[in-house]
């Protein structure tokens, strides 16, 4: 995956995220949202991966956002 493609999907990951970010105050928890994942970029394989601390994350929110990543994922171009 080019540069371009990368910083495509990280943005989209990012604005997708927005979106749960209501889900997740909706569980009252006292960890930011922003505290409770990260999204970290393999620079040789010119990837995205997901940290995601499972202590402090509802399962729910957890799988929302690995779903998140792979949807937001660009498409190759043949």
């Amino acid at each position: 995956m080019d540069g371009l493609k990368l910083d495509k999907w990280q943005k989209s990951f990012e604005a997708e995220v927005k979106s749960l970010q209501v889900e997740y105050d909706a569980f009252l928890l006292p960890v930011n949202f922003e505290d409770t994942y990260q999204l970290r970029i393999d620079e040789t394989n010119q990837t995205l991966s997901l940290w995601v601390d499972t202590e402090n994350l509802p399962k729910e929110i957890e799988d929302r956002l690995s779903e998140l990543l792979l949807k937001s994922e660009p498409e190759d171009s043949v």
